[in-house]
């Protein structure tokens, strides 16, 4: 027996034994050489492709209960009721530890002392929201004054959001000679900081770097937030009593420190002053059995989970006027083949009561599904149309003042649209008003197919005067707190009717963290420049980055002075993509002219540089930033950038080289660290110029030969793609969203399958040898391509369906390839772009 396992017959038994066994497994699996192959999902399905979950979980553990969510975790301790725990994770490394616990200190009384005696019950432990209440009393080391018996309700948000109503009474009179405080520290990787005063407009909120170990940045104004940041991470405490008391004027009223630095992560401080009292003045005084209230709060980005159609959010937006209320199918067509994916109704009525005429949004939303985009319904912060029965209820009664605000004088009306009057409500949303807006969201999901809101106006600013009547807890106040929760409340509903919803906040320069949390997109405008590009990624992409969200440019409609469109395109490229919006204003510029310093070259750069993400797939593709990625790559010419996008699905890259002078320049592209990319010194590489639509092999230690003197025109771009050339065989080069791709070998056949805008035409690049294709077939029909012999490029042109186009590539060995020459053109639009420069 033991002999006859040597046998040449048995082992050939046991191999075919086990190659049955395998084949068994993969066919009850579904492994076969098909599902190896790589293939991209559509745009427009990622598109719909639900929110991740952003739940929260409650557990009891010893001495602390723990609230988690998508990201974050909260600790709170049962002794004495204090946060006394916060912990960020992204991508699986933490981010945010928080240090110390979030104290609140009244003199020497601290509430996470020892000496405290508390109980802390849990309110309600919903998947949303988690309710936790502590009861309990303060006591001064050594006792030296009377004991204070303190409430905290803390409120923890499933968007990483926690809010503490905190009540103080005293049971003796108490002289507070120092004062009160709000203090917690935390380990990060930050790098910026944002102040916002509560008497002041949110954009204006003061910002800088984070000052060095040992150092601090201190403040003498009205506090509301204090924020840390960085593309990585953010953190922030927030309070609706900051500066209550000040015993003189120019005393501290919040500061932030640098404790220590570890390369880029840094232990900081973050203090805001309830009460401060300077030393030698008079006290003040709590009194015997009186509450003494406030609210505080905290926090943290990334503090959800990010969606894989971040950066491919491109939007357009359809404002109109009184002739032109809505758009002709024509024109939602043409917005689709620019290669945008929403498409938002700036000025549709009030969510649920679309603006006559009766029928015509329910026609632009049909067409807008039909060609893939999403619709999205545009909704005021901060204001409610004039025409709303409900409003017009509440002035008949002369109950108007319930929900009354002040911003835009108290009224925003459009000359070249009478329809477009709105009434200033408050921020607060008070006496109903809440419940109102969100009915009317209830009622519009009901009756049309919406897929998110863009909230205008989503601004924390001090300009409601009406304290008594709206219950604010401070005569200068900027509903932070309450803005915060109907955005969530917003939120919640919409994820629930609608699991793929996308939510897009008008915050301008205002990334307050609270207010920003719920948002998909954040839109920064109007038509606002940068000092620079390091600017711009600092004081606005560094925001989006950690709140794992897209970033919106607004081209400003009737602003004067604006990021020209190539300026913009260049910002968008180098930070993420998907940012750089269009209004039917500067597109359709004859039918609308109310646009200012419109130029004639917007619809090219718009579908040029859409429809290259488009085509590239952002959605499933890494991005290596011009800002962190210094020891990669660099760029030889001053303010030149270049970032890099690596298509994990297909293994190819985009990269656009910027030119953020006004003078032409020419640059060159210098990969330091090709292997981090994954790009390999020994494999042959297709660089194609997307311009210039020519195309080189290059090997892997030549790549930086191949990016040398790039010349690129004042504020513009050069763009090109990197491919790993397969081993044989043709392949696609660009032109359309490549889904599949496969060849076949002993068929000698290239078979692909491309996306593209439905019933878009464009032009198709395939790499191939000189005389190698027969003939190509488009969904099974031959069809017109051409060679250039100077770039080995097989191109033409295809209409694209709603559903992936098929393209078949017939090659023969030795037969001569039936394809006539034609050079390939460069690019039409670009050529236009390049002649008439910005």
């Amino acid at each position: 027996m033991i002999n006859s396992l040597n046998k040449p017959g048995f082992e050939t038994a046991v191999a075919r034994a086990g190659w049955l066994v395998v084949l068994l497994l993969a066919a009850q699996l579904g492994w076969t050489a098909e599902n190896t192959r790589p293939r991209s999902q559509t745009i427009y399905s990622v598109l719909r492709e639900p929110l991740p979950p952003e739940e929260l979980s409650f557990s009891n553990r010893g001495t602390e209960f723990e609230i988690t969510g998508p990201t974050f975790t909260y600790r709170v301790s049962k002794a004495t009721g204090a946060i006394s725990g916060v912990r960020v994770i992204r991508d699986g490394h933490e981010v945010i530890s928080q240090t110390g616990p979030a104290e609140i200190m009244l003199d020497d009384y601290r509430l996470s002392s020892k000496f405290n005696s508390s109980r802390v019950s849990v309110i309600s432990a919903g998947k949303d929201k988690i309710v936790l209440k502590a009861m309990g009393s303060l006591r001064q080391p050594g006792k030296r004054g009377p004991d204070v018996d303190y409430s905290i309700l803390h409120t923890f948000f499933n968007d990483g959001v926690v809010v503490s109503s905190v009540k103080l009474i005293p049971r003796a009179d108490l002289a507070v000679r120092k004062g009160i405080t709000y203090e917690l520290s935390a380990r990060g990787q930050f790098n910026n900081y944002l102040h916002k005063r509560r008497d002041e407009h949110g954009q204006e909120a003061a910002r800088g770097n984070l000052p060095g170990s040992g150092k601090a940045v201190q403040f003498s104004t009205l506090t509301s937030c204090l924020s840390a940041f960085s593309p990585t991470a953010a953190f922030a405490i927030f309070t609706d009593g900051g500066a209550m008391h000040l015993s003189r004027t120019n005393l501290e009223t919040a500061s932030i420190e640098t404790l220590r630095e570890f390369g880029e992560t840094k232990n900081i401080s973050l203090v805001q002053r309830i009460v401060n009292v300077a030393p030698g003045d008079a006290p003040f005084i709590l009194k015997a059995g009186d509450e003494f209230s406030f609210r505080v709060g905290i926090s943290v980005a990334p503090n959800r989970l990010p969606h894989p159609r971040t950066h491919d959010m491109r939007m357009f937006i359809w404002i109109g006027d009184a002739k032109y209320p809505y758009p002709s199918d024509e024109e939602i067509t043409q917005v689709a083949h620019w290669g945008y994916t929403l498409f938002q109704m700036h000025r549709g009525g009030t969510a649920g009561e679309p603006r006559p005429p009766s029928g015509e949004i329910e026609r632009v939303i049909r067409k807008v599904h039909e060609l893939g985009m999403l619709f999205v319904w545009t909704e005021n912060a901060d204001l409610l149309y004039a025409s709303a029965p409900s409003v017009q209820e509440l002035q008949t009664k002369g109950q108007w003042s319930q929900w009354q605000g002040f911003n835009y004088g108290g009224r925003y009306t459009a000359t070249m649209d009478p329809y477009c009057d709105l009434i200033a409500t408050c921020l607060a949303s008070p006496n109903g008003l809440a419940d109102y807006r969100l009915a009317n969201i209830e009622r519009m999901m009901d009756r049309h197919a919406v897929d998110g809101i863009y909230l205008d106006d989503n601004l924390a600013y001090p300009n409601c005067t009406l304290q008594k009547e709206h219950g604010h807890p401070r005569p200068v106040y900027d509903c932070l707190i309450e803005l915060h929760e109907m955005n969530w409340r917003r939120r919640e509903l919409l994820r629930r009717r609608n699991p793929h919803a996308v939510l897009i906040s008008h915050c301008t320069k205002a990334f307050v963290l609270p207010v920003i949390a719920d948002f998909d997109a954040l839109l920064y405008g109007e038509g606002y420049s940068f000092d620079s590009t390091e600017d711009y990624w600092k004081n606005y992409a560094a925001h989006l980055q950690s709140l794992h969200a897209q970033g919106v440019l607004y081209p400003g409609g009737l602003d004067a002075v604006r990021c020209p469109a190539a300026l913009a395109y260049n910002y968008d490229l180098l930070s993420g993509g998907g940012q750089y919006c269009q209004v039917d204003w500067r597109l359709f510029p004859a039918k609308f002219p109310y646009g200012a310093g419109v130029t004639a070259n917007e619809r090219a750069y718009c579908q040029t540089y859409n429809l290259a993400q488009f085509y590239f797939g952002l959605h499933e593709s890494e991005a290596f930033y011009f800002a962190n990625s210094g020891k990669i790559f660099v760029t030889t010419a001053k303010q030149t950038y270049a970032s890099l996008y690596h298509n994990r699905t297909w293994n190819e890259w985009l990269i656009p080289v910027a030119n953020m002078a006004d003078q032409t320049q020419t640059t060159s592209l210098l990969i330091q660290s090709p292997e981090i990319l994954g790009i390999q010194a020994r494999e042959k590489y297709l660089l194609f110029d997307v311009h210039r639509r020519s195309a080189q092999t290059v090997s892997g230690n030549s790549i930086n030969m191949a990016l040398r003197d790039v010349t690129i025109p004042g504020q513009n771009l050069q763009l090109l793609t990197l491919r790993k050339e397969p081993a044989r065989g043709p392949f696609h080069v660009w032109g359309g969203k490549r889904i599949s791709e496969t060849w076949d070998a002993q068929k000698r056949k290239l078979v692909f399958e491309l996306h593209g805008p439905t019933r878009l035409r464009d032009t198709v690049f395939i790499r191939a040898k000189k005389n190698a294709i027969q003939r190509i077939e488009v969904a099974g029909q031959p069809t017109t391509f051409y060679f250039d012999s100077t770039n080995a490029l097989a191109h033409g042109e295809v209409t694209f369906t709603a559903q992936p186009l098929k393209i078949e590539v017939f090659c023969s060995s030795s037969a001569a390839g039936q394809l006539r020459e034609k050079s390939v053109a460069p690019d039409a639009l670009i050529q236009e772009i390049s002649t008439s420069g910005k």
